[in-house]
């Protein structure tokens, strides 16, 4: 199913593809990176604390699991955004898919999220596996809960003060769709 090329607003070429064992390093760089443009994370500027070697083993584990997924948005062989879609091997929970994604601000709105979360959606479809996918957002995260309730996902649920930023707590959204 991957890589894919899909066609941004800027009539630009992304390349949608799985994380490779190579891209470990860049990943770190790029999830630091993003720590620090936004609030809208569950940790903030220097505190993703994982090594290239551990991004490397979560790489690997991500591709053995058989119902996770680690995809990487590609724009003139740059990374600038990707997604991460972890699940459980319990069999009770193994068709749940929880995922999170991030791009970098100087590519915020031209379309990257919209590909990922396309790509993510395609990919649960056909993976005869997952049947559920749910995600947390930030209530004050207009944008992201805009493209996610494009793609169908529904607000399921509040948390009450699920994170704490710059001196205040902010809700988020539990959202989710069924797959099939």
């Amino acid at each position: 199913m991957f890589p894919l090329q899909m066609t941004l607003k800027t009539n630009e070429s992304l390349t949608i593809r799985e994380a490779e064992k190579s891209d470990a390093a860049s990943l770190v760089e790029l999830v630091n990176q993003i720590a620090g443009e936004t609030n809208f994370l569950t940790f903030g500027k220097d505190e993703f604390n994982k090594t290239v070697s551990e991004e490397e083993d979560f790489i690997e584990k991500q591709k053995i699991s058989g119902n996770g997924l680690l995809l990487v948005a590609e724009l003139k062989n740059e990374i600038v955004g990707m997604l991460n879609v972890n699940t459980s091997s319990k069999p009770r929970l193994r068709h749940i898919a929880d995922f999170g994604t991030l791009v970098r601000k100087d590519f915020w709105g031209i379309g990257i999220g919209n590909c990922l979360l396309r790509s993510l959606l395609d990919w649960a479809k056909n993976s005869n596996v997952i049947k559920k996918i749910n995600l947390k957002v930030q209530t004050d995260n207009k944008t992201a809960i805009s493209l996610y309730k494009k793609f169908g996902f529904e607000i399921e649920g509040v948390i009450r003060r699920d994170s704490f930023v710059d001196n205040k707590y902010y809700d988020t959204y539990a959202m989710g769709i069924l797959i099939n």
